[in-house]
């Protein structure tokens, strides 16, 4: 699973190159790389998926992103 987190940085692919979220909405390289462990998981953690997992985390995201776009933000919590 790592493989595919490190060809992704090593390629040095911008996450959101290819996305049709407004450019001022960023999806951060941690959030699809869980999403896309999550997925993986989720299939049973099968070999050889990668780049398919990467692609549907990302259009999962966008998806969300999109959704909470024209909602008023959630205030943060204080840390």
């Amino acid at each position: 699973m790592l493989r595919w987190f490190t060809r992704r940085l090593a390629k040095n692919d911008s996450p959101t190159a290819t996305t049709s979220v407004p450019a001022e909405v960023e999806i951060p390289h941690d959030k699809i790389a869980a999403r896309a462990a999550e997925i993986w998981d989720r299939k049973g953690r099968p070999h050889g998926q990668d780049e398919q997992n990467w692609a549907e985390a990302e259009a999962e995201l966008q998806a969300e992103f999109a959704a909470n776009s024209d909602r008023e933000p959630l205030p943060r919590k204080s840390r």
